[in-house]
């Protein structure tokens, strides 16, 4: 049986902000803990009032009392090794069928019960807690209430029970639904086990860790025609980053080039200092700066409404940054991200580098799983600090609901320091927003999805 019910159960599965250190896969059976028992479980009892029953029975020459005495004294012998045994001999598996899964996409827990003893078990439950934002899907395909808000206070949890014969193994598939972004790690079961009668036998929280990546969802960018001009056909404003594969000859040493790219061999053959000439990369390193701040002034909503209205922004900021990354990548581009936000680990900035390489934006996808809503520095001070940490000539696409005069200034200089810098304004005021930045000289879309984002399809430009 699956039961989702409200709980209070010490088993706990919860959102993370990152993912716990996935461990070795491991063919054995998990560790038991220590078996925890009632003293006054009644083994001495039923033991006790069968050979009573059976001594009067036999006194008596009533043989069907006898016979109830010789029954109970059976049980009691029964219920003696069961709970002395307890539950050394159940082992239980939970694994996750994929363990990166995107916003929306079904996921398919197996649960493994084995008895490994030759007495039965009548009765045995699983509980562990879910984290709200997975959605239960019922064996028979039906689906449970939704909560459509981002944020959810509540918790559920998750019953299992079975009946074990002697030896036995058992296979369960339960199947949940990704309603949110995020990283979401388990650990603790609450394992019971019980008689014929009822009666609990025993009971222990086991330790199973397994973590679950969920990335943003991807929508359609095609109407942002995010194309690039990779192959350098057309005239580009800034000097285009050359490629150290590609080298292209040697030219005559100028004042301020650095000495590492001297090329000391035509130099001693040619009597004067000559430097190493590459031809342009045909890739562009593009990377998306993402504004994780949503509110439109400087007080914290305090009411329901406002908080809600805020994560559903960071939300759409999130989606929008994925469906780029993918873009991009499709394209060609070597695509990286950086954010000032706390995403479980000690740095107070998140940068992924960028890479070319395939699977990058999946890597980005569960960045973006791990960032929290709350900023860890100032937006001025990611951008102010993206010189250091890129090399010029990178394109810079800054994504944010928020208005972007306060850090115009700082983006007007990396365009003058040799950087490609593109804002892409989300929120109601996407438009004014886009329209400042484009009155200094910075290029600016307003942009929007084109639905809610748990239903959004694609990314419209308003702008």
């Amino acid at each position: 049986m699956i039961e989702p019910r409200s709980t209070g159960s010490r088993a706990t599965g919860s959102r993370a902000t990152e993912a716990p250190r996935e461990q070795a896969a491991d063919d054995g059976d998990p560790e038991v803990a220590a078996i925890a028992r009632d003293p006054g479980d009644g083994r001495i009892a039923w033991l006790a009032g069968g050979t009573l029953l059976a001594v009067i029975g036999g006194a008596a020459a009533s043989y069907p009392v006898a016979a109830i005495g010789v029954v109970v004294g059976i049980v009691g012998v029964l219920r003696w090794i069961a709970l002395d045994r307890g539950l050394r001999g159940i082992s239980v598996v939970r694994r996750f069928e994929r363990e990166r899964v995107v916003c929306g996409d079904p996921i398919d827990v197996v649960l493994t019960i084995r008895n490994r003893d030759p007495l039965p078990v009548p009765w045995l439950r699983l509980a562990e807690s879910l984290p709200p934002e997975l959605e239960l899907r019922l064996p028979d395909g039906s689906e449970l209430p939704q909560q459509r808000e981002t944020s959810i206070g509540g918790r559920a949890e998750l019953r299992n029970g079975w009946s074990l014969a002697p030896y036995r193994r058992v296979t369960r598939h339960v199947h949940l639904v990704s309603g949110h972004r995020g990283a979401y790690r388990f650990d603790e079961v609450h394992l019971a086990a019980g008689d014929l009668l009822g009666r609990t036998i025993a009971e222990e929280d086991r330790s199973m860790p397994a973590s679950l990546i969920v990335r943003p969802r991807l929508v359609a960018t095609t109407a942002l025609d995010a194309r690039h001009d990779w192959q350098g056909e057309r005239a580009t404003r800034s000097g285009r980053v050359e490629d150290p594969s590609r080298f292209a000859g040697v030219r005559s040493y100028a004042a301020g080039d650095p000495v590492r790219r001297l090329h000391w061999r035509a130099t001693a053959r040619l009597g004067q200092p000559v430097v190493k000439r590459f031809d342009p990369a045909r890739e562009r390193d593009v990377v998306i700066v993402l504004d994780v701040e949503t509110r439109t002034d400087d007080r914290r909503a305090t009411n329901a409404e406002s908080r809600q209205r805020e994560a559903d922004r960071f939300e759409e900021l999130c989606i929008v940054a994925a469906s780029l990354a993918r873009r991009f990548e499709q394209d060609g581009a070597a695509c990286g991200l950086a954010a000032a936000s706390f995403s479980g680990s000690n740095q107070r900035i998140v940068f992924a580098a960028p890479s070319g390489t395939a699977g990058q934006s999946g890597h980005l996808g569960d960045v973006l799983a791990r960032l929290g809503p709350y900023p860890s520095a100032t937006f001025g001070a990611l951008l102010a600090g993206m010189s250091r940490r890129v090399r010029p000539g990178t394109q810079l696409v800054v994504l944010t609901v928020r208005d972007p005069r306060p850090w115009l200034a700082t983006a007007r200089q990396l365009t003058r320091s040799g950087f490609a810098l593109e804002v892409l304004a989300l929120g109601e005021a996407a438009g004014a927003h886009a329209r400042a930045a484009r009155q200094v000289g910075i290029a600016a879309r307003a942009v929007r999805l084109d639905s809610g984002w748990r239903e959004s399809r694609a990314l419209e430009l308003v702008g």
